[in-house]
């Protein structure tokens, strides 16, 4: 019998995709926590992104600001799509 984290892990590994098409890649109500949290680091500072998805937007908001970003998803399928897209920084599969 699978465990309620394998349960969780095997839906978003199956609409991995679906999320993707529907989240989009822009911010939107979440620009303006994300800019206030972006004023906190330091200049170059670093990121642990728990629950990465795909990368879009949160990572790739905080590297084209200039932070180095390190994600985790339990999905690889979202983790491959974020090494795809986003070259420089650390993606790695892990369950939260």
């Amino acid at each position: 019998m699978a465990s309620d984290a394998d349960t969780i892990i095997g839906l978003h590994e199956r609409h991995a995709n679906a999320w993707e098409r529907n989240r989009g890649g822009e911010l939107i109500l979440e620009k303006h926590w994300m800019d206030r949290f972006a004023a906190q680091l330091p200049a170059g500072g670093s990121v642990l992104d728990i629950g990465c998805g795909t990368g879009q937007p949160i990572a790739r908001h905080l590297l084209e600001r200039g932070f180095a970003v390190t994600g985790i998803d339990a999905s690889p399928t979202l983790i491959a799509k974020c090494c795809d897209r986003f070259t420089d920084a650390q993606w790695t599969v892990a369950d939260m």
